[in-house]
């Protein structure tokens, strides 16, 4: 695994003596799959050798071609796939199954279609048992940070896809994890409204402070959004080099950061690594 910085040793966070927020180290996972009734099942190896840290407040992206493991591995460190080997801290705690620690947000936002919007934000404080009173007030506040204050009371069929996916979002925010979990969350939206949402997300990131792993095929979104990448390879997917992004905080919109030389040359970086080609 190699580490690429093209950024100056001052946009570089100093992460010596910090503890990460989430630790992976040598995570292998493989799936046993069979071919046909009468024969034995055999082992496919998805995962192999992961190794990375995760710090505070930052963007982690996890990018590679389809079938490297992303998806996996993030839901291995949601705690809906047991790893069958490494280790896997959140705040130096292994991971054994889902906790409050966890937020996922995932590629459709899977609401509850008879409750409101506000009534999903509700939902997993409702798991864990908080007043009504008090939950319904932080429904409320996270609505109105994703920007959906006047629409507490919609039902999911009366929001756009980029409402929903705002729904989303505000319910994985409600139980205040450690981590959010993002698989792929503006895939299925048209390009407009991803930008919009990929802003949006840079600015509530911002408020919130929240550690964000985030799983994309895109490689503008990836650059656009994170701290740092992590390049899977293909199947068994391995971490080829973790990349980091030199943009900060201050960042301009996505469509003037592509003219910026940097950007280009981290595209044409990963596009290398992804498609296991030297660019032109």
């Amino acid at each position: 695994m190699k580490q690429i910085d093209v950024a100056t040793t001052a946009s570089v966070p100093n992460r010596a003596g910090e503890a990460p927020r989430l630790s992976v180290s040598n995570v292998c996972k493989a799936f046993r799959i069979r071919k046909g009734a009468s024969q034995p099942a055999a082992l496919l190896q998805v995962l192999k050798s992961i190794s990375f840290e995760v710090y505070n407040n930052e963007i982690v992206s996890l990018i590679g071609e389809s079938g490297c493991g992303k998806t996996t591995l993030l839901r291995i460190i949601q705690g809906l796939i047991h790893h069958d080997s490494g280790t896997l801290l959140v705040e130096g705690q292994p991971v054994t199954g889902p906790g409050r620690d966890r937020g996922f947000v995932f590629q459709q936002p899977s609401l509850l279609p008879w409750r409101t919007a506000q009534e999903n934000v509700e939902f997993g404080l409702e798991l864990q048992r908080m007043s009504a009173t008090d939950r319904a007030a932080r429904a409320r506040k996270l609505l109105q940070l994703v920007g959906l204050g006047d629409a507490a009371e919609q039902f999911p069929h009366q929001l756009s896809g980029g409402m929903q996916q705002r729904v989303g979002l505000a319910r994985a925010l409600a139980i205040e994890p450690a981590l959010l979990l993002m698989d792929e969350p503006f895939s299925a939206l048209d390009a407009q409204t991803r930008e919009v949402l990929q802003k949006e997300l840079l600015r509530i990131q911002a408020e919130t402070h929240k550690t964000i792993v985030f799983v994309t095929h895109d490689l503008d979104e990836a650059l656009y959004l994170s701290d740092r990448i992590i390049v899977l390879g293909a199947r068994p997917g391995g971490v080829k080099e973790i990349i980091e992004v030199p943009f900060g905080s201050n960042r301009p919109e996505l469509p003037l950061l592509r003219g910026d030389p940097r950007f280009q040359a981290l595209r044409s970086r990963i596009w290398e690594l992804i498609s296991n080609r030297p660019t032109l």
